[in-house]
């Protein structure tokens, strides 16, 4: 099943793929990284159980909070079109870090198998935005 996850994940890397028309239904910022998270669970076949988005500019970092359910997650990151690379840091209840992503692109993945269900917090770090990024982190299964 991780691996199903991992490869219908790696297809949000498609969603940003030059070529696709995500601005074309949704031209910009909040609406794009809105839009984004939700084609993956369309594209991916996966259930997102929750988001989390905000704005953040370069070199800042901000944390949430995202309940997720027992058995395989996908935390998968995305930011509109000012962002160049973000990274992502998730986090179980008790602090632990259960994985990360900080390669250098703009849509971050944390793949695991969650013992229980939870919640986790994900931190999020912006080094690639010129001006003020909006960013968008969801669960999925």
């Amino acid at each position: 099943m991780l691996k199903s996850l991992a490869a219908a994940a790696a297809l949000s890397f498609a969603v940003m793929a030059p070529g696709v028309s995500a601005q074309a239904q949704d031209p910009s910022g909040a609406g794009l990284v809105d839009l984004l998270l939700d084609r993956v669970s369309s594209e991916a076949d996966l259930t997102m159980q929750g988001k989390v988005a905000g704005r953040l500019s370069q070199g800042a970092s901000a944390t949430a909070t995202l309940q997720a359910p027992a058995g395989p997650v996908a935390f998968i990151g995305v930011c509109d079109e000012n962002c160049s690379d973000v990274d992502l840091i998730v986090r179980d209840s008790s602090g632990r870090e259960v994985g990360r992503d900080f390669e250098d692109d703009d849509v971050p993945l944390v793949v695991f198998e969650a013992a229980t269900a939870g919640r986790y917090t994900v931190e999020v770090q912006m080094p690639g935005c010129n001006g003020t990024c909006n960013w968008g982190v969801g669960v999925y299964n």
